[in-house]
């Protein structure tokens, strides 16, 4: 059963007329609060910056008042997924998870309570989204990434011309600063808290883009090409290879398209040659995109010299990502040693101490060892599988967005590490909306 298939009414609904009228005010608000947690996502890292940063902590969990609203709305109405199999397979692991770390591993009650949050808290608001959001609303969403990428852009670019210690590229909490890169340059985040922030953001602005180019109308031609120019200045002043590598991820794409509908050939040389054709322009007219470009090979070249060529790096960091959890106490402490949530920074940092896992996938067996922690590996990885069955199911019914949705927002639903805010939102926001696009899109033919 795919993914689509989990998203039911259930059985005692009201009547016809008395539950479409509800279901059309409430399905009006919900679509807002999806906007807030929206805007929340992109701009809760500025907040925590630059606008409150005496307040950095409690922003960390700015977007769970709303993702709770929005659940009490459903519920009320009675479409919250409750009997959806991802999300009662996962309540399952959280609640074996959550027992063994408190009675095993005596982990402190506020430290796995931050650990559930962000192994279950947002994933629910998948499923809703596929729900109440209609076609027009997706593309209302890929209006806003590509109309806000140039604002987005210009913050990127503000930040790879200041100084390191320069307050637009301060940390969270408005002391340190962000990641150096090469040149005495920082990785830009936008108004993110991490780099990460841009590197999802553009990804998803890639994938409206793609399509933009792909079927005509979709957006209006001066935002398609404002968005594509703010996004390819953005990705030669980031200072992150990261960027480049997970947006050519969302072009990879193309490559079920090819296969599945081989006479859209045509119209993907039509995205190519409009991101080249703009390229071109910007490297011609702009001087800070030849600057940007300039540092972009010289961060690649050095990279180059320590872990081998872009296609090495690029497949070595994923390789390192599935390994990990092989290097932590695999057969020494089958059930963990910190406990849900106890291998994150928040987590660790609620029970009085320090820590964090880089790795996503090392985070669960740190928690709870190789038997239950591998069990939330693998959930992520059917979950991941089912969305990219549903947007190949979306492609063979003439729909084309959702792949290229999946193309950014499955790798975060994979791999991304869900105890930082900003990769949490964007697993959860992001693969909603392509859900969304697959149940929805409207049909070519």
């Amino acid at each position: 059963m795919s993914t689509t298939e989990s998203i039911s009414l259930p059985r005692n609904v009201p009547k016809r007329k008395v539950v479409s009228q509800a279901a059309a005010t409430d399905y009006a608000f919900i679509k807002k609060l999806i906007w807030a947690y929206f805007l929340l996502l992109l701009f809760e890292g500025a907040l925590r910056k630059w606008f409150l940063p005496g307040l950095s902590q409690g922003l960390l969990i700015i977007r769970d008042p709303i993702v709770i609203w929005i659940y009490y709305l459903c519920y009320a109405q009675g479409f919250f997924p409750l009997n959806n199999k991802y999300l009662q397979k996962c309540l399952l692991w959280v609640g074996l998870a959550a027992l063994l770390s408190l009675l095993i591993n005596q982990t402190h009650p506020a430290t796995i309570a931050y650990g559930a949050r962000t192994n279950l808290l947002h994933f629910p608001l998948i499923f809703i989204m596929a729900r109440v959001l209609t076609w027009e609303d997706v593309i209302n969403f890929g209006k806003a990434f590509l109309l806000l990428a140039l604002p987005m852009t210009w913050v990127v670019a503000q930040q790879f011309q200041a100084d390191a210690d320069d307050i637009i590229n301060t940390a969270a909490g408005g002391t340190g600063s962000q990641l150096e890169t090469s040149g005495g340059k920082v990785r830009a985040s936008g108004t993110f808290t991490f780099v990460s922030g841009i590197v999802f953001y553009y990804c998803f602005t890639v994938a409206f883009i793609i399509y933009g180019f792909l079927i005509r109308g979709s957006f209006p031609k001066w935002m398609l090409y404002l968005g594509t120019s703010a996004t390819l200045l953005a990705m030669v002043t980031a200072g992150s290879r990261a960027v480049i590598a997970e947006c050519l991820q969302v072009v990879a794409c193309i490559g079920f398209l090819a296969y599945l509908k081989p006479s859209e050939f045509g119209r993907i040389s039509a995205s190519i040659f409009g991101f080249s054709t703009l390229a071109l322009i910007l490297y011609t007219q702009i001087d800070l995109f030849k600057e940007g470009l300039n540092f972009l090979s010289l961060r690649f070249e050095e990279a180059a010299n320590v872990e081998g060529t872009p296609i090495e790096a690029y497949f070595n960091r994923y390789y390192q990502m599935i390994v990990a959890p092989y290097y932590y106490n695999m057969w020494t402490d089958l059930l963990g040693n910190s406990g849900l949530g106890g291998a994150t920074r928040a987590g660790a940092a609620l029970a009085g101490g320090y820590g964090g896992a880089e790795n996503s996938w090392a985070r669960a067996v740190l928690e709870n060892g190789l038997i239950v922690g591998g069990l939330f590996l693998l959930w992520r990885v059917w979950i991941t599988k089912d969305l990219l069955l549903s947007c190949i199911s979306s492609i063979k019914r003439g729909g084309y967005l959702a792949i290229f949705l999946f193309g950014a927002a499955g790798p975060v639903l994979l791999f991304g590490l869900l105890g930082q805010p900003t990769n949490l939102g964007f697993a959860a926001f992001g693969s909603g909306l392509c859900l969304a696009a697959a149940v929805t899109e409207r049909k070519l033919f």
